[in-house]
């Protein structure tokens, strides 16, 4: 009877769900691999940036801009949406693109934010599960939430200036970074002192503002590192066995002004999720740039985006009201105004006019500015 017991315990733990479960890991530790592999193989097509082009275009983008991104899409089909792109963008400059502006250097970018973003995929994915790697994705957000919270303070600082009173509302927003709770405390009070300086409507203020270069994506980012944070701490208590008390903490409310981006499965951890804004940015600028030379020469396709990156890079427009004379006959023609308003919902592969790849006459221009670090 031992024999046989201890033969079912070993069958079990070999049997074939624990094989198809093998083969799942493999198979995507695998698809992860084969692209880096492809990434790494586009790079070496290209000529190398010097550090110089690297540095002008990071700059072009804080890391609060790409935050603000992060996390809003699944980071793996952004990530095969955009590597299909790439294939696109590379056929079009290795043949007559007249009219379009976008620089090989730019691409080359791009692909360099693609394989940043492969490269966390696979270290975020291969530390899920384990106790360690638990700790290592927690110590990873608790250091990109205190180098947050330092360029939190030292921007509110400048703003404060010498005013007793705003110093005093300072310090009382600052609290401590004792522990990951005291820090996500923190991170949520001083995105709210952000927030107060960016609401204020004087003239003064708002030259203080726009001079510390203080913007929503720096309280946008706090919030979601203070989430982030928290979350970390839960994964790192369920891993050791202790998750009452830190799946409770994780369980939290969404920021402000997050919205509900997915009640279920977990976020990207805060590197991946900066990894895949910034690969959002560019996707952006590439888009816009292809959508310009469209309009110049048809041979040039437009870079239409997918369902993973539609609601990030397209998003959509607010419908205009409906007229207040009522139809000239009960039954509307197909072609007047409101007799398919289900029409707008299936969107052909190509839009007709995508939101980035028209001049800024319309109420999307801020979203236009701020997608391509205009704003």
């Amino acid at each position: 009877m031992k024999f046989k017991d201890g033969k079912a315990k070993a069958k079990s733990s070999t049997g074939p769900d624990a094989q198809k479960k093998a083969q799942r890991k493999g198979a995507s530790e695998a698809s992860r691999g084969g692209e880096i592999a492809r990434v790494e193989r586009m790079l070496r097509l290209r000529r190398p940036l010097t550090d110089v082009q690297r540095a002008a275009f990071r700059s072009r983008f804080s890391d609060a801009q790409c935050d603000e991104l992060g996390g809003r899409a699944k980071s793996g089909p952004v990530l095969r949406e955009a590597l299909d792109w790439a294939a696109r963008i590379q056929k079009t400059l290795e043949g007559p693109h007249e009219g379009l502006r976008y620089s090989g250097e730019r691409f080359t970018w791009l692909l360099e934010c693609l394989l940043a973003l492969a490269k966390e995929r696979a270290l975020y994915k291969s530390a899920q599960g384990s106790p360690d790697g638990a700790r290592c994705l927690g110590e990873r957000a608790r250091a990109a939430s205190l180098e947050l919270r330092d360029d939190l303070l030292g921007l509110l600082a400048e703003l404060a200036g010498g005013v007793e009173a705003e110093v005093d509302a300072l310090a009382k927003a600052q609290g401590t970074a004792a522990d990951d709770r005291e820090l996500a405390a923190s991170l949520r009070a001083l995105a709210g002192l952000a927030e107060d300086w960016l609401r204020r409507g004087g003239d003064v203020e708002r030259a203080l503002v726009a001079s510390a270069g203080l913007t929503q994506a720096h309280a946008q980012a706090a919030w979601r590192s203070a989430d982030e944070l928290e979350r970390a701490a839960a994964d790192v208590a369920r891993a050791a066995g202790e998750g009452g008390e830190g799946a409770a903490v994780a369980s939290g409310g969404a920021a402000p002004g997050e919205g509900g981006e997915g009640g279920g499965g977990e976020r990207d951890a805060t590197a991946l999720a900066r990894a895949e804004g910034r690969l959002l940015r560019e996707m952006a600028v590439a888009m816009r740039s292809f959508s310009e030379a469209r309009r110049k020469n048809r041979a040039i396709r437009k870079l239409v985006p997918g369902p993973a990156t539609r609601g990030v890079l397209k998003p959509r427009k607010a419908r205009a009201p409906a007229p207040e004379e009522p139809t000239s006959e009960p039954g509307a023609q197909p072609s007047e105004p409101g007799a398919q308003p289900s029409e707008p919902e299936a969107q052909p592969s190509e839009p007709e006019g995508t939101s980035l790849a028209q001049p800024a006459p319309d109420h999307d221009a801020a979203h236009h500015a701020s997608m391509n670090g205009q704003a």
